[in-house]
């Protein structure tokens, strides 16, 4: 008898981690279509072509636009994003309609663009990361790299593709 109760509860045991190590699995479509919807809800995220700054100079209209575009994609936006991607996802994500003023300065109009469209998608498996191709215009592209922090795909790379 206790050998059968020991048996039971040793099955027992055995399903009940099984199904506990199945949930922990990563399903790669299921997770590619979680970061798709990340990325474009980035894409998305203002209406095209909304004024996001203006500015005397692109780098002070530069600051205010991504200002607005971290405070409206925080949960996207991973905290580790490089000065330098943020500028490359800027890039991808405005463009810049100078305007000359009469007394012969330019004013900088940054405007969000949404022509940029997801070209390829990459998984490295190891690291369990996705890796966009964006292009826009058909000539530029980005590499935006997303990972899941705190249980959600964000933004940690955005780089010029090699």
């Amino acid at each position: 008898m206790k050998k059968t109760n020991l048996l039971i509860l040793v099955l027992m045991l055995s399903t009940f981690l099984a199904a506990c190590s199945g949930g922990n699995q990563f399903d790669s479509k299921v997770e590619q279509e979680k970061a798709t919807k990340v990325i474009n809800s980035v894409l998305t995220s203002f209406e095209d072509e909304e004024k996001l700054a203006e500015a005397k100079t692109r780098d002070e209209a530069n600051r205010i636009a991504w200002k607005k575009i971290k405070e409206k994609n925080a949960k996207a936006i991973s905290k580790d994003l490089s000065e330098e991607g943020q500028k490359h996802l800027l890039y991808i994500l405005t463009f810049n309609k100078a305007e000359d003023l009469p007394n012969g300065e330019t004013k900088s109009n940054l405007l969000f663009n949404q022509s940029a469209k997801i070209k390829n998608i990459s998984l490295n498996e190891t690291d369990k990361k996705f890796t966009f191709d964006l292009q826009r215009y058909e000539i530029d592209h980005k590499l935006i790299t997303l990972e899941k922090q705190e249980d959600v795909w964000k933004i940690v790379k955005v780089e010029d593709p090699e």
